[in-house]
């Protein structure tokens, strides 16, 4: 990023700070904690932290489609800007991200607080002696830049903010898989480089009211097939989590889980407790075997009380980071070399979840409401009175129950022709081998029955619902330029939501396969009529089935092309590539060994 020209924010002389040169207070602090910056000028207050400390660098990873720089600040004490340098002096990465939904951004006033003081007041420097941060003050520019006080009707405050999607109007938050956009491309490039030791994102919530200000989602529940490596997963729920939540109830911050009930709005409905989805922040890093801590903070608290929780977040993540370092770093690489490992592909990979069992009950600090029928829309109206605190004893259903899983193969195979599923491989930096000559190779796969279709796209897909499966081994030739992807590499995680199409967030869920679900050839009824007659003929079985088809289904039974195509299907002309995944696995390492090989 080049250095603006901008005049820079007035600079003010501090003798308590050790003499430092400090930039001025942040416009959320001039504001009385009422309002935040537009992109320019967190870029000014940006350098300013930059000028007044050597430690801080500001830079750019990307440009927005809009055409706007994608800032990062890396705080290194070492003055070790780059990865490769950060991590040979053995620091712990912390990556900080704010305004992915630009609308919340509470992250970015906090991380520049946290930063200011780290660096420039030199309070708690210590911790820079085992972290370099990587801070993201702003991650969706261009939808930072609708700026205005209308953009989130749920939220109090700031005076003026940025709007939740891109300039698209995609959500980076269900980008991390599918990399559609071109922020997130360059995000994952950044990520990468990096691939921090601990992950946070900052969001505000929406949803019930609540006395809590600041809710947490992290890879918190123990579950026989864990998204997370076993022991960074109780590292995360026994170390990490206990401490965060004693020390925010300790400065009168209690937290809770991210609330999600099973009726919004309504909390006596129960709470359901979910991994994270790898199309999310926090998730995306558990499948890339790094914990990942989402903050929400909740929507209707001022915007002060908002960022002061989040810093407090933030403070007490990186300390607990600092303390824990050794045994972190030891657990990431841990968790990097099992996901690599055979014993690894032996065991069931869970792809879905879903809830399990009677719901336990938990204490829920909440506000008394009431629950009437609206005479204008005939919906539910929850009213809660906020002078009215109320424990409430609720049920929380906790998903643990493995709704989809599966065993890895030794390797993926995927034909040339798919190139933006290719592509996607490279955003992850997933190792995998180009065939160089035609191959001819067995593989299992699966064809897919009864697709439904969602009825309106979504972020920007026309998706597959639900389908069926039926399991294939077949024999197929793989022609030059096939991607061969091992799984034997620390990115099998992500290879398996990718790839395999029970996972929720799978490129075949997302659409990136639909034109298998497309019949392009058909026959005429001149054709076709006596063929079916011919089938017939040969085949008396053929004619019981028929009956039966049209028996069970009216609206074939009327439809005279439908039948004559129910024949074409049953025919030597018939695209046996229609409804097949062309995805293959390979089970066999030798056919694995002889392929890279090519």
């Amino acid at each position: 990023m080049q250095r603006s020209r901008l005049p820079l924010p007035a600079f003010l002389l501090l003798g308590a700070l050790l003499g430092a040169q400090v930039p001025g207070p942040l416009r959320f602090e001039r504001s009385g904690g009422l309002e935040t910056t537009r992109l320019a000028e967190t870029l000014e207050e940006c350098r300013a932290l930059a000028k007044a400390s050597p430690w801080v660098r500001v830079g750019a990873f990307g440009r927005s489609p809009e055409g706007r720089d994608l800032p990062v600040v890396i705080v290194d004490k070492d003055r070790r800007f780059d990865p490769a340098s950060a991590r040979k002096a053995g620091k712990a990465v912390v990556m900080i991200q704010a305004c992915i939904h630009a609308g919340e951004c509470e992250g970015k006033d906090a991380g520049l607080l946290l930063i200011r003081d780290l660096a420039v007041a030199k309070r708690r420097a210590e911790w820079l002696d085992r972290l370099v941060l990587v801070f993201i003050p702003v991650f969706n520019v261009d939808g930072h830049e609708h700026f205005g006080p209308f953009n989130r009707i749920n939220q109090d405050g700031p005076k003026e903010m940025g709007w939740r999607t891109n300039a698209t109007n995609l959500n980076l938050n269900r980008d991390y898989l599918k990399a559609d956009t071109p922020e997130m491309r360059a995000w994952l490039k950044l990520h990468r480089a990096w691939l921090p030791d601990f992950f946070v994102d900052c969001h505000a919530t929406d949803g019930a009211d609540y006395p809590y200000v600041l809710t947490y989602g992290a890879e918190m529940l123990e579950q026989a097939s864990p998204q997370v490596e076993a022991r960074l997963g109780a590292w995360i729920r026994n170390t990490y989590l206990a401490e965060f939540r004693r020390r925010m109830e300790g400065e009168g911050l209690p937290v809770f889980p991210y609330v999600a009930f099973r009726k919004w709005h309504d909390p006596r409905s129960g709470l359901v407790i979910q991994s994270p989805e790898p199309g999310w922040s926090h998730g995306y890093q558990s499948v890339q075997n790094r914990p990942g801590m989402l903050l929400e903070t909740h929507m209707l608290k001022p915007y002060k009380a908002r960022v002061e929780a989040t810093l407090a977040a933030l403070r007490h993540t990186a300390d607990l980071v600092y303390r824990e370092r050794d045994t972190l770093l030891a657990l990431n690489r841990q968790a990097d070399a099992f996901t690599a490992s055979k014993a690894f592909r032996e065991t069931p990979l869970a792809l879905r979840y879903e809830a399990e069992g009677a719901g336990e009950p938990v204490t829920f600090k909440g506000f008394a409401y009431t629950q009437e029928k609206s005479a204008l829309t005939g919906g539910d109206w929850f009213k809660y009175d906020r002078t009215k605190p109320v424990d409430f004893q609720i049920p929380t259903y906790r998903q643990t129950k493995v709704a989809a899983s599966v065993r890895l193969p030794e390797a993926y195979l995927i034909p040339g022709a798919w190139t933006e599923v290719i592509a996607r491989l490279d955003f992850h930096g997933i190792r995998y081998h180009r065939l160089r000559t035609a191959r001819k190779v067995a593989v299992d796969t699966v064809a897919f029955e009864d697709v439904q279709w969602q009825p309106r796209p979504y972020e920007g897909h026309a998706m597959p619902m639900a389908y069926g499966t039926r399991a294939l081994r077949v024999e197929r030739v793989f022609g030059p330029g096939s991607a061969l992807v091992p799984t034997s590499q620390r990115t099998a995680r992500i290879i398996a939501h990718l790839l395999e199409p029970a996972s929720r967030h799978s490129l075949l869920r997302w659409g990136f396969f639909n034109p298998i679900f497309q019949q392009q050839e058909y026959g005429e009824s001149y054709v076709l009529e006596p063929l079916a007659r011919e089938m017939l003929a040969r085949d008396p079985a053929l004619r019981a089935e028929l009956e039966r088809k049209k028996a069970s289904d009216k609206a074939f039974a009327g439809d005279p092309e439908a039948i004559l195509n129910w024949f074409y299907a049953r025919s030597p002309y018939w695209d046996s590539r229609l409804n097949v995944y062309p995805v293959g696995r390979i089970e066999d390492e030798s056919t694995v060994a002889s392929l890279l090989r090519d």
